[in-house]
């Protein structure tokens, strides 16, 4: 599989290795929010790698997915996101902009390039691809939490003759049969998705607890601008708002399926998924139903097998950290749920938190070149290749080019006081990580 975009400055080659400074695994927002952060902070040799295409994943979800965080709040840092006919992007939109944010900044990436196992040495960290290994003294984890697609249990006693899909699989209407649908989870996803089948096939939604909905407009003006205004949205993960929001669960962005349901044109039962059988799924509160298909939108689980790495993470596999930081030296992670803050894993969160880790990478020191020569090692060059990102107007009167030489300066007059918040209470972060594995999950 090729690629159109930039891609690391030398070539590859079957010997023992390449060297980078920097290595990110993932080229979705969350990496390459790293990556704009990474290049203005210096002379780095950064290099992104992923085995999918640039937006891929995006194009990878149902046909009429359309963002809930309006244009404004879509982008990713140093570039708008353009404007359109609609208040929030569509799939196609967002994956469009990520290649545009590739091209505008020359970000060096190299996609079809899957990281088959993640491994240490006494060097650093050992990257194995299908085309040789990439070293690096700093890698950045930024494939994402929504890997693995999750379905209960519920789902392996129910009847051959039930259409069983995950949101993932999910394309448009016609890929379930008619008759009646049981949609179960409780998130956007949920919602979004019970909204369009409701049209065509008799639904049915079993969600784990009772919805909750904010308006998209409060006064005329998006809700999304009101929670900027008020701090809610940029609030630490250990926030009163954030604790809030992660014991009750995601809120559902419009009420027009609080208004179908109101009316019966959507049967919702708060109550989780406990078992299946034959045709029918049987809910916490004994209730059962009587099913054709059932479309999971049950969120999903941690995909870290191929992370050979002591320490990385615990024994379900969710990430180990302290607001990105891994307790491993030279490993950090990115997109995580309430990495720093309650928009951590929303595109909008993306800048904050690529910009701590960001800046956290140089305080760990630089790559060994020396050190990488003498053992046979290729070593990226062309450093100065590519020039650094272009930032216009507003920007960059807030955020002026740091260098190398400045960062402690820099740091020491403008810390972080989100970054370490959650240190007074060991662990905390690794549980917020494991929370969000199952935001949607019924």
């Amino acid at each position: 599989m090729g690629t159109e975009f930039p891609v690391a400055s030398a070539e590859r080659t079957a010997g023992p290795g390449r060297v980078v400074d920097v290595l990110i695994i993932g080229a979705g927002q969350a990496g390459l929010g790293v990556a704009y952060w990474l290049r203005r902070l210096g002379d780095l040799q950064v290099l992104v790698v992923d085995e999918l295409l640039i937006g891929q994943n995006w194009l990878q979800r149902w046909d009429s997915l359309q963002l809930f965080t309006p244009r404004r709040f879509s982008a990713l840092p140093g570039l708008r996101f353009p404007a359109g006919p609609t208040r929030s992007p569509s799939r196609v939109e967002m994956a469009q902009y990520l290649q545009d944010y590739v091209r505008h900044f020359s970000v060096p990436v190299e996609t079809g390039r899957r990281v088959q196992r993640l491994s240490q040495d006494e060097f650093g960290l050992v990257a194995h691809t299908a085309n040789g290994v990439i070293r690096a003294r700093q890698v950045v984890l930024a494939t994402g939490p929504f890997r693995r697609p999750f379905v209960p249990d519920a789902g392996r006693g129910l009847s051959s003759d039930v259409r069983q899909l995950h949101s993932l699989q999910y394309r448009r209407p016609e890929d379930l049969p008619p008759g009646k649908v049981l949609v179960v989870g409780g998130g956007n996803s949920a919602a979004q998705l019970a909204l369009e089948l409701q049209a065509t096939h008799s639904v049915t939604m079993a969600s784990p607890g009772p919805l909750w909905f904010l308006p998209e407009d409060i006064a005329g003006i998006s809700m999304y601008w009101w929670t900027l205004f008020t701090g809610v949205l940029q609030a630490p993960a250990d926030a009163w708002a954030s604790r809030y929001v992660r014991r009750r669960g995601d809120a559902i962005v419009g009420t027009q399926l609080r208004r179908l349901v109101a009316v019966g044109q959507v049967r919702l039962h708060p109550h989780r998924v406990v078992a299946g059988r034959d045709r029918e799924v049987e809910l916490e509160d004994g209730t059962v139903l009587s099913v054709s298909s059932v479309l999971w939108c049950t969120g999903f689980r941690p995909d870290t097998d191929w992370i050979d790495v002591p320490g990385a993470v615990d024994g379900s596999g969710a990430p180990l950290h302290d607001a990105g930081a891994s307790p491993v030296r030279g490993l950090h992670w990115m997109g995580l749920p309430w990495q720093t803050r309650l928009n951590s894993s929303n595109i909008h969160g993306v800048g904050h938190d690529a910009r701590v880790t960001a800046r956290r990478l140089p305080e760990r020191g630089r790559l060994a070149l020396e050190t990488a020569v003498g053992c046979g090692l290729e070593v990226l060059t062309q450093r100065s290749a590519t020039p650094r990102p272009r930032i216009a107007g507003s920007a960059r009167r807030r955020c002026a080019p740091l260098s190398c030489q400045s960062f402690t300066a820099d740091t020491a007059r403008f810390p972080s006081r989100h970054l370490w918040a959650s240190c007074r209470e060991p662990g905390r972060a690794s549980r917020h990580a494991r929370g969000g594995w199952e935001r949607e999950a019924n």
